[in-house]
């Protein structure tokens, strides 16, 4: 007799089913092995333990086997080899399947691995697993890069040379020689200097607000610390990420309007989102004041019609008689489109924002087609009373 054989005899031929002596997982397990050993899969080593273990937890619930239970798992013996499962374990760099280069480890299911993993996810960068589990992949960065070989190289992971040399490389680096680079003053790369002319003008007084505020487009740092005041003017030039909310309870939409002024942040796109049309009138109208407020007279050109109900008239009307149509072109200054749909000719046209402001948008700053489009801006203000699944610090 042996370990399979004898599970054998009590999955078939117990005088009571499994299912009334054995708790329902170790029933399942039992079952499911006896079919493997039927089967020419067999067993591997890890499930004889798990079956050795069963059985010995369970010996005097199945009465009628007791004693060759006991006998049998004292000196374990099988009537076949186990079942070899090769270990995979490699990390490597391939094209994904956008067709571009990205990070992949693959392995043989492994629960201390797959746990190592989901802990790194919270700080890697868009790390997400296959469908058969097998394969994880995440973006070809140089952080993503660093953290996984230092987590796997222990593990014996087979890794690629030309990770290898890409660590090296990285972990060669100064941070500090790195980050001099990037200061301003150290920049002096003629193509840099052409950026800022052509953004600012030569004979622009820029303050330090300005240079704060740039710091995030041309990708570089100062030596002077940022400086988070009570002014919004201020709090915006010194923003930590591209997207940022506005409590519109504490801010009016003129003094938005009145930073970017102040910030050389025209031309502006705007972003209306609203489910009900007395929210895009309403809107219309506060942007309107804002607008004459900081003195934007022409300029405007407003992208999008409401359907021609009561306040669909009013809100079609008031455009007209302001003469908020004007084409796109470089002498634009404020452009205004719905969140849903982006007309095409953006996509054809020169004209970019230095700036958006999205007005009561919920989830138009994050998702769709005009996005995508004011994804490509450094500054993209949420003016609205709540903030929504916009991620960005809060402008007090």
């Amino acid at each position: 007799m042996t370990i399979d054989n004898l599970l054998l005899k009590i999955v078939n031929f117990s005088s009571k089913p499994l299912e009334e002596l054995l708790a329902p997982r170790d029933c399942n397990v039992l079952r499911n092995l006896a079919s493997n050993i039927n089967s020419h899969l067999f067993v591997t080593e890890n499930q004889s333990r798990l079956i050795i273990k069963i059985l010995g937890e369970n010996s005097e619930k199945l009465s009628d086997f007791k004693d060759e239970i006991l006998e049998q798992i004292a000196v374990p013996s099988w009537s076949k080899p186990f079942r070899h499962i090769e270990q995979i374990r490699k990390f490597y760099i391939k094209k994904n399947d956008e067709h571009e280069l990205a990070l992949f480890v693959e392995m043989t299911f492994s629960q201390e691995i797959r746990k190592i993993l989901q802990n790194l996810a919270k700080q890697l960068d868009g790390l997400v697993v296959a469908h058969n589990t097998k394969s994880w992949t995440c973006t070809l960065t140089e952080q993503n890069l660093v953290m996984l070989y230092e987590a796997l190289e222990p593990l014996k992971f087979d890794i690629d040379e030309t990770i290898k040399n890409h660590y090296l490389t990285i972990k060669s680096w100064s941070k500090s020689e790195v980050e001099k680079q990037f200061i301003i003053s150290n920049i002096e790369h003629v193509n840099f200097q052409k950026a800022i002319t052509a953004d600012l003008g030569i004979e622009t007084s820029i303050d330090q607000n300005i240079i704060n505020d740039r710091s995030m487009r041309y990708k570089y740092t100062t030596e002077n610390p940022r400086n988070f005041g009570e002014n919004l003017t201020e709090n915006i030039a010194n923003r930590t990420s591209t997207k940022i909310w506005v409590d519109k309870n504490q801010h009016t939409l003129t003094e938005v309007f009145d930073s970017l002024l102040k910030l050389r942040r025209l031309p502006v796109m705007v972003v209306f989102d609203s489910f009900s049309n007395s929210k895009y009138l309403e809107n219309l109208e506060i942007l309107s004041e804002a607008m004459k407020n900081v003195g934007i007279d022409d300029g405007v050109g407003i992208y999008f019609r409401l359907p021609n109900d009561d306040i669909g008239k009013k809100f079609n009307n008031f455009i007209a008689e302001n003469h908020y149509n004007k084409r796109l072109d470089d002498t634009l200054i404020v452009a205004a489109v719905s969140s849903g749909k982006i007309p095409k000719f953006f996509l054809k046209n020169a004209w970019q924002p230095m700036s958006v402001i999205g007005l009561d948008t919920k989830m138009g700053l994050r998702h769709g087609k005009t996005s995508v489009y004011t994804n490509c801006c450094d500054l993209i203000i949420e003016y609205a009373e709540e903030k929504s699944m916009l991620e960005g610090r809060k402008i007090l």
